[in-house]
């Protein structure tokens, strides 16, 4: 059966509460060095992080479809959304930038939900969802990533559906290196752009 295609997430984000600098007007030393990792595209088809990326810069969310909380997921994809749209917009920077929403629920954001998924966003960029085969490949890219995902359990140890984690995107350059890391008290599309802008000139 298929699933049907969510709505895109266009929930209205408040300007951000932070002066956003001026794009290159500063630098972004490196914070971390990631290494490859398996994953599956909405298309079912097995590939790897850096083969998505193809040598781009890469904004990536670690997600899952079904979160409620408004500030969590919805929120991160709503960031991802907003980029997507400024990336088709400004083709010079869009050429240069790969969007990654990396599911880690693999067991129910499966190929074909995140196909679903992925219609409802209607991309203009090179925006990818995928996921994992769950298990040690999974842990191994969230240990890499350094980003916890504890999944909730009720007083009988049955699985919630719910997951307890630290909302986070990840600014990757084009030598695979993390030189941002956006939390709820950072986190503005517009930083994230002048970011990419900031990357892009120093390339």
């Amino acid at each position: 059966m298929a699933v049907a295609a969510g709505p895109a997430v266009t929930a209205d984000l408040p300007p951000a509460a932070f002066q956003v600098p001026l794009a290159g007007s500063y630098d972004l030393p490196v914070v971390d060095l990631v290494r490859d990792h398996p994953v599956i595209d909405s298309s079912g088809e097995a590939t790897t992080l850096f083969a998505l990326k193809r040598g781009r810069l890469a904004v990536m969310a670690f997600v899952y479809t079904s979160c409620p909380e408004t500030e969590g997921c919805p929120l991160s994809q709503s960031i991802l959304y907003r980029l997507d749209r400024a990336l088709a917009a400004d083709t010079a920077l869009g050429k240069r930038v790969s969007l990654v929403s990396l599911s880690f629920d693999a067991a129910r954001d499966t190929p074909e939900k995140l196909a679903a998924f992925r219609h409802g966003q209607r991309p203009q960029s090179d925006w990818h969802f995928v996921t994992t085969r769950g298990g040690p490949e999974l842990t191994d890219l969230l240990d890499d990533f350094n980003q916890s995902v504890v999944p909730l359990r009720d007083a009988e140890g049955r699985f919630t559906g719910r997951y307890r984690h630290v909302l986070k995107i990840f600014l990757l350059d084009e030598e695979n290196r993390v030189r941002n890391v956006y939390s709820s008290g950072l986190l503005s599309p517009e930083l994230v752009l002048a970011d990419l802008q900031t990357l892009k000139g120093d390339s």
